[in-house]
């Protein structure tokens, strides 16, 4: 879908509602303004709420979900209030933030709603994908909406917006403006340096990997893994030679891929193909040789835990607007990171809702919640405070957009933090040191105008009909394929046991289901 035909779609749907809104009050003036439109949407639990709002009414409380890595942050309400100020002046709503940790995420949003339980605007893309959201009954259509409450986002994101469409509805907007993933194999810069580690410029073949390796584990201490692929959980299976679009499952791969991202038009089980098993057997390889960390399938450590405890040298991970070698390195203990780039950035449908915001079905004013993300993507001052907190409390400014922690503070004991939420514009949000101000021109790397973006970008699989499937192919994987990646397993007997239990479990209905629904997407598009 073109950005000038879906633009367009979102226009004719406003105009449609406010036809139809204008027939309801009995031919309303044309002269009126938005907000005695906005005026007209009402709900009776307003009188509740307190204060004076935008429109005339009462002020909003708009209720937004914090997924946490853990205990909600100390100075929340702080926080919470400082943003209402803003909030309240700008478009008659006050903020209150819901923590959700992240291992409950999933399960905690679908129970939320299910339950008729108020929540305005919930993380849609890091637990679960909007499609599966949506599936569920979740989020509800905002498109009419985005066009009066929020017609920057509109104009700004164009094509993005349709990654979160389903039967011709908005459901969810990204909250990353520059979306683009690239994939780098990250190291210990300190260990590079101490033994004596050549690094190569690129790594364009296994033979280049293996001769890379083959030297750092010559040098490396007995106790020092060359490589981790963590607990086998994720996006391991993402790998140098795979330029693929996920289609939206980006860590299971359950719904098939488009294995030529740029131009393919046919989905394949990834699981089925040649790379994939040239992958399986290297790591395999790699593993017999001593060159991966041995036990962390069985002990539960992640790549980041690995590499927090100097206990290896490396780890392979995509790199995107909200996430490089500093954010990484905070994320392991704070060591210093360098990177191999291992190809060029790619925009994907999956990429581009990773971090989106939906708005659920449970909402007492969406408009409100659609409203915000308008302003936050506008104030600068707004997206700081949801960010960063509290200017001299919870950071301090070390240039125009540089931020630190203030003296005696860091990533454990701030008052403000240990959330995945973003939120905002990075062109014009602070960054934490030691990123500096050349990651403002990065940014343009994970565009629109310079990735490389995928012929399925704008696509999304309603999942409606392959549920069940899903969910037993899900089991299938979550169960066989990380001993398979982190090179445990025989490939050559456990790989086609694997392909069997997918084939068991429906994954070539689904494949066939998602395919079928792609041809009517290109059909549609040309």
């Amino acid at each position: 879908m073109k950005k000038n035909k879906l633009i367009s779609m979102l226009l004719c749907g406003a105009m449609l509602v406010s036809l139809l809104a204008g027939c309801g009050t009995g031919g309303q003036d044309s002269g009126s303004d938005s907000n005695s439109n906005k005026s007209n949407v009402s709900n009776e639990n307003d009188a509740n709420q307190g204060g004076e709002d935008s429109d005339g009414g009462d002020t909003y409380e708009l209720v937004i979900e914090l997924m946490t890595f853990g205990p909600e942050p100390a100075d929340m309400e702080k926080v919470e209030a400082a943003i209402s100020e803003i909030t309240k002046e700008k478009i008659g709503a006050t903020v209150k933030f819901l923590p959700i940790s992240v291992a409950d995420h999933f399960t905690r949003v679908n129970l939320l709603t299910a339950g008729g339980e108020k929540v305005d605007l919930v993380m849609a893309g890091i637990t679960g994908d909007p499609a599966t959201f949506y599936g569920n009954g979740v989020l509800t259509d905002i498109t009419d909406l985005l066009p009066e409450y929020a017609p920057n986002i509109v104009e700004e994101m164009g094509d993005l917006l349709g990654a979160a469409t389903f039967g011709g509805g908005v459901y969810a907007v990204p909250g990353v403006k520059y979306p683009g993933e690239q994939l780098n194999l990250l190291y210990n810069k300190e260990m590079a340096e101490e033994y004596g580690i050549e690094i190569p410029e690129s790594l364009n073949s296994y033979e280049e990997w293996d001769a890379f390796f083959a030297q750092a584990y010559s040098k490396l201490p007995e106790d020092i893994r060359v490589f981790t692929l963590g607990d086998g959980s994720g996006s391991v299976t993402l790998n140098w030679d795979s330029r693929y679009d996920s289609l939206g499952d980006t860590s299971r791969l359950a719904y098939g891929v488009l294995a030529d991202v740029e131009s393919g038009t046919e989905l394949v089980n990834w699981y089925e193909t040649e790379k994939y098993k040239t992958m399986l057997n290297k790591r395999r390889e790699w593993y017999e040789k001593g060159y991966i960390v041995p036990d962390s399938l069985s002990s539960g450590y992640t790549t980041l835990d690995c590499m927090s405890a100097r206990t290896c040298f490396s780890f392979q991970n995509a790199f995107k607007a909200d996430c490089n070698e500093v954010t990484l390195g905070r994320n392991c203990g704070g060591v210093e990171l360098g990177y191999i780039p291992l190809g060029e950035a790619i925009i994907s449908g999956s990429s581009t809702t990773m971090m989106s915001w939906g708005v659920p079905i449970t909402s007492e004013k969406p408009e409100k919640a659609v409203e915000f993300l308008s302003l936050l993507f506008e104030n600068s001052e707004l997206a700081n405070l949801c960010n960063f907190g509290i200017e001299g409390e919870h950071y301090v400014k070390q240039s125009e957009r540089i931020i630190t922690y203030p003296e005696g503070v860091d990533a454990s004991n701030t008052g403000w933090g240990g959330f995945i939420n973003w939120f905002g514009d990075n062109k014009t949000v602070y960054q934490l040191t030691p990123n500096t101000e050349e990651y403002y021109d990065q940014l343009k790397v994970y565009s629109m105008g310079e990735a490389l973006v995928s012929n399925a970008l704008g696509y999304t699989f309603d999942t409606t009909g392959v549920k069940t499937q899903i969910a037993a192919v899900t089991s299938v994987i979550d169960t066989m394929k990380p001993m398979l990646e982190c090179g445990v397993a025989d490939v050559e007997t456990e790989l086609p046991n694997f392909i069997n239990a997918l084939k068991e479990a429906g994954i070539d209905e689904i494949i066939a289901e998602n395919q079928r629904q792609f041809n009517e997407w290109l059909n549609q598009r040309q």
